[in-house]
């Protein structure tokens, strides 16, 4: 402030001393001599105060510049200092719990390391193979299924197979070797046991085709055509009761045969009852 002052009267004194110059009429070469040495004095004593004014005002800035950088650094060595010692607080409190879990050296940290990852890779390995054996039971499961659903369509197109040859044999014998086979694979076939029992009438072997018959009714006891073939044998054998039930059983079950009674030869020997003739109607 002092130095802007101090400049603003210099100024202002130039300016001044010059308007007067020009206005007051001056005696030629006097007026210039007698001024001049003043002047110089007057502009040099500013001119040095002004300089003592600036290198004051340089001074203070220093002092100040220099201050704040103490100040900055100090500032910079407490927080170090106190970093420093908040870590050296942290490694006390870690050691003091490492100290209170038992873990009283590298060697017991090691150890209790290496069983907490033994621990854990044994879990995750016990997980992996339940994981495995189940994926493994699953696959197992799925390749039965697969491998019966196979057999099964295997199975169903050998028995059409047999089935179809069995119909156009003529030969009892045949047949019944046909119809083994289909026992062979499917043995609680009802069916195929009362068309054996049929073919074996056609040999003459009656107690043979009663049993097959038997065979047939304890596979499916609703199935009619069994009822008719043990009718059939019942009524060779002379065993005309059982074959006139039998035979009432076989139409109750498949109404149908009725249409087959007239035809059959070998109910020759109970044609003659009542109970047949009613049957019959």
């Amino acid at each position: 402030m002092n130095i802007v002052l101090k400049s603003f009267l210099l100024l202002s004194f130039l300016i001044f001393y010059t308007s007067v110059n020009a206005d007051t009429p001056q005696i030629k070469g006097l007026d210039k001599e007698l001024k001049k040495p003043l002047i110089e004095r007057y502009i040099m004593d500013e001119l040095k105060d002004l300089r003592m004014e600036t290198m004051r005002v340089r001074n203070d800035v220093d002092k100040r510049i220099s201050k704040a950088e103490v100040e900055q650094t100090d500032r910079a060595a407490r927080y170090i200092t106190d970093t420093i010692g908040n870590i050296f607080y942290l490694i006390a409190a870690a050691t003091s719990i490492l100290l209170f879990a038992g873990w009283n050296s590298l060697r017991d940290i090691r150890g209790k390391t290496e069983e907490i990852v033994e621990n854990r890779l044994d879990a995750i390995t016990q997980k992996y193979n339940s994981q495995l054996q189940t994926l493994q039971d699953t696959l197992t499961l799925q390749s039965k299924k697969i491998l019966e659903n196979q057999n099964k369509i295997y199975n169903t197109q050998y028995l059409h197979s047999l089935w179809m040859r069995s119909n156009l044999e003529t030969n009892p014998q045949s047949k019944i070797d046909l119809y083994d086979e289909i026992i062979k694979v499917n043995t609680n076939d009802a069916e195929v046991y009362a068309y054996k029992a049929d073919a074996v009438l056609d040999l003459d072997e009656y107690e043979w085709a009663l049993n097959l018959s038997n065979k047939a009714i304890e596979i499916d006891p609703d199935y009619g055509y069994a009822y008719w073939q043990r009718s059939c044998a019942n009524a060779v054998l002379g065993n005309k009761n059982e074959a006139i039930e039998d035979l009432a059983l076989a139409i109750e079950k498949s109404p149908q045969l009725r249409d087959e009674i007239e035809g059959e030869v070998l109910f020759e020997n109970i044609k003659e009852s009542e109970e047949f003739k009613n049957l019959k109607n």
